[in-house]
């Protein structure tokens, strides 16, 4: 995947993130009011200058990203996706693997105190999910207490249908944006836009991204079929050690599955539907 389509995807969701659920004192009912603030970066915070030189290389022309990522903001203490990448995500030539993606997503728990990372269950082949919840530090703290409030709201048979028991509910609590990626294993961007996606909600001091923090409980699973990710990454590698080769195609996507994952939703045969189902 080029890295334009990277970027982009990382500026989406923050994009979205920021208009479906602004930061107020009421977040869950002022899901669709309107925000004026704008993305701007906070001046008080360096810019990582390589990583972004990088990014602005990668994505080719201006008008493939957006001020919400053609800058990566600096952090002293957290490590970027370079660490495990050995380049910026997206870059050409690099796909990792679903533990490699993993490592680096507990990389970001042990630097930060605005991410946690929990295992989720493992795949028919054995390999593990995981989601990353990213947020303020006062919010991870309630964190099981907000999953409990919003398990009430999801069923107010257990409030007996009252609605002022609802609205203190509603007060109370901070909303989850439940992001999955490479549920199929052909579309290869997702995981590596989620690592830098992570990396920016954890350490980005702008007021946009703050915002974010402040009223929004990230989830990321970054791979959700992790034996066809991997079948796929051997698939590529290969391919750059033989280029002058035709390489296979990836018939199964997944051990039991192919393009049809999606689709399992509605029967939930696989472990990976599961797994996010229970998550």
């Amino acid at each position: 995947m080029k890295l334009s389509t990277c970027v982009r995807l990382v500026a989406v969701i923050l994009l979205t993130l920021f208009v479906i659920f602004p930061a107020t004192a009421d977040p869950l009912r002022d899901l669709k009011k309107p925000s004026s603030d704008q993305p701007a970066r906070d001046p008080n915070q360096p810019v990582d200058e390589d990583y972004t030189k990088k990014i602005r290389e990668y994505t080719t022309k201006p008008f493939f990203n957006s001020p919400l990522t053609d800058y990566l903001p600096l952090s002293p203490t957290v490590p970027t996706p370079k660490a495990v990448l050995g380049d910026i995500a997206g870059a050409p030539g690099i796909l990792p693997y679903s533990a490699d993606v993993h490592r680096y997503m507990r990389m970001l728990e042990k630097a930060s105190p605005r991410v946690r990372v929990v295992s989720i269950g493992t795949s028919e082949e054995g390999r593990e999910m995981i989601a990353v919840a990213i947020s303020s530090e006062a919010n991870l703290a309630q964190l099981e207490a907000n999953r409990s409030r919003l398990a009430k709201l999801a069923d107010p048979r257990t409030i007996n249908m009252n609605d002022s028991e609802a609205d203190k509910l509603v007060t109370a609590s901070v909303p989850v944006y439940y992001i999955t990626g490479t549920i199929h294993s052909t579309e290869t961007g997702a995981p590596t836009a989620l690592m830098e996606l992570a990396y920016r909600l954890a350490v980005d001091e702008s007021p946009y991204i703050k915002s974010i923090r402040d009223g929004v409980i990230t989830l990321i699973t970054p791979v959700v079929e992790v034996d066809g990710r991997d079948r796929k990454v051997d698939i590529y590698r290969w391919h750059l050690a033989h280029p002058n080769q035709q390489y296979p195609p990836l018939l199964y996507w997944g051990h039991y599955v192919a393009h049809d994952n999606n689709r399992d939703a509605m029967a939930l045969t696989l472990k990976l539907t599961r797994n996010v189902l229970n998550t």
